[in-house]
């Protein structure tokens, strides 16, 4: 009779500690104030700051850009050079503003741009580290980046691949709607797989 009432008061321990686990649980990830609540706060506050600043950079100059990540790199311009693939020649060039680039060199530097200023120092340190070819920002290699024509304006050639996938990821007026914030969280899990 007493290892009955044993066995009871077990399984009755056992059966609550069971519902306050699955009431914590329920508490900590589902309520309004939960983990997964405050995870697509983050990734919403992240997608509106990354919107922000992939239309700013629309109007903006090679030249202001680049300065702008200089300064985030405490102004090593090699570490610049380093990240948007730039040599150096051409980075004095853009800098200097005596020369206009390409549309395609503009719109990657746009992405490091948004990409720099979201994640920070650093992860352009890390970026930097994982990069091969160090080398190559010795090497003057404008033929892509820099117009022959300096007349010729970069704004008035045809949009390139990626100013056109980030410009329907990061539409330009008013809130993003939840379709368009989903669609980026599914890209942006995608990515974070790896």
């Amino acid at each position: 009779m007493e290892k009955n009432i044993k066995k009871r008061v077990c399984r009755l321990a056992l059966v609550l500690s069971a519902m306050l686990v699955v009431l914590f649980g329920y508490w900590f990830f589902l309520t309004p104030h939960g983990y997964w609540q405050k995870k697509k706060e983050a990734e919403k506050n992240e997608y509106m700051e990354k919107q922000m600043l992939w239309r700013k950079s629309e109007k903006m100059t090679m030249q202001q850009m680049l300065s702008d990540m200089t300064l985030m790199a405490k102004g090593d311009s090699v570490k610049v050079c380093w990240l948007t693939g730039l040599s150096l020649p051409v980075y004095r060039v853009f800098i200097h503003g005596t020369a206009q680039p390409t549309r395609n060199a503009w719109a990657e530097t746009r992405y490091w741009y948004m990409s720099f200023l979201t994640n920070g120092r650093e992860w352009m340190e890390e970026r930097i580290e994982k990069r091969i070819c160090k080398s190559l920002i010795f090497v003057e290699s404008s033929r892509f980046q820099v117009q022959k024509d300096s007349l010729k304006d970069y704004l008035n050639e045809k949009p390139t691949h990626t100013e056109i996938e980030y410009d329907k990821m990061y539409p330009a007026f008013g809130k993003p709607t939840d379709k368009e914030f989903e669609d980026w969280r599914k890209e942006y899990k995608r990515f974070q797989l790896f």
